[in-house]
């Protein structure tokens, strides 16, 4: 199960260049989740942007993105990622910790699995933006928690750090993610068909939702690097990279093909998003534990007595 985030960031790059739902995960970064095994994920999202021409003209296009992703053994997840002018890369992530009511979930993978160390969805004067770090090979941890039946409050955490495209380079201006490659999300999720999020994915600030049609099929849009619309100082709005960014998505559910029977009954049912049958499930084991607390006292009495 996927969680969006919301993320409050005071910070701006003239080096961005984000690209909403071209990956699975929250919007623009990854989530300590995979998919069940033989079970498939398939993404588009549709990007129209806007700049100014050199002769003060305004000009927009759009570009398309997506992904399709596979889960194994209900530990693995691979996939291949289209980014426009950039073409395919491959990604990978391994879940070293599944999330349960009471633990986080931790992942580690890697993404932009490419020879292309510039690898963007954005050219410039076509060719692909040159950043100061490698965009390729971009590793990451991240860790992710939902506080629905820990607190009992619709909230998702998410917390990472990753290198590569990740990482933010101080720009001209003197602004710069405090630690570089620090990514952090949360969510807000009011209903079980529809969530709330803002993100930081370690260069830019991201807001959108999402509205489950059912459980396999999703539409979700977003505003992306909306801190650029925020800076105070002059921003060079003839270099797409300093311009917000406006996407649309459909993302799709298949699978799993092959079941596998290993689940506990709370991940069956976390997984499948049932929330009434948890929250049955959690009062059953309270009053399991309050009868077995009974018979311990009375066990207790029956031996003073007995004495």
């Amino acid at each position: 199960m996927r969680h969006f985030a919301i993320l409050a960031c005071a910070a701006s790059s003239v080096l961005a260049g984000s690209l909403p739902f071209a990956r699975y995960g929250m919007l623009d970064a990854p989530v300590a989740g995979v998919l069940e095994h033989t079970q498939v994920a398939v993404g588009l999202g549709f990007t129209a942007y806007g700049y100014e021409n050199p002769d003060g003209s305004n000009e927009s296009d759009f570009a398309l993105g997506g992904y399709v992703e596979v889960g194994l053994i209900d530990r693995i997840q691979l996939g291949a990622t289209y980014l426009g002018a950039g073409g395919f890369s491959g990604q990978a992530r391994v879940l070293a910790l599944r999330e349960s009511i009471t633990r986080p979930g931790i992942a580690v993978g890697v993404e932009n699995l490419i020879g292309e160390k510039n690898y963007e969805f954005f050219e410039d004067d076509s060719a692909l933006y040159e950043y100061p770090q490698s965009q390729n090979l971009s590793a990451y941890i991240v860790v992710t928690k939902s506080l629905d039946y820990l607190a009992h409050v619709p909230v998702c955490l998410n917390l990472g750090w990753g290198s590569g495209r990740f990482i933010q380079e101080e720009d001209s201006d003197g602004f710069a993610n405090p630690i570089p490659g620090l990514f952090m999300a949360v969510e807000i999720h009011p209903s079980n068909v529809f969530s709330l999020a803002v993100e930081w994915d370690g260069r830019d600030a991201n807001f959108g939702a999402r509205y489950d049609i059912n459980r396999k099929v999703s539409v979700a849009a977003c505003l992306a690097e909306f801190e650029q619309s925020l800076r105070g100082d002059d921003r060079d709005q003839t270099d797409v990279m300093q311009n917000s960014k406006f996407t649309l998505a459909a993302e799709f559910e298949l699978g799993p093909f092959f079941n596998r029977t290993t689940l506990e009954p709370t991940e069956r049912l976390r997984r499948t998003q049932d929330e009434e049958a948890l929250r049955q499930l959690e009062e059953e084991r309270r009053q399991a534990l309050q009868e077995i607390e009974e018979l311990l006292r009375a066990m207790e009495g029956g031996s003073g007595d007995a004495e």
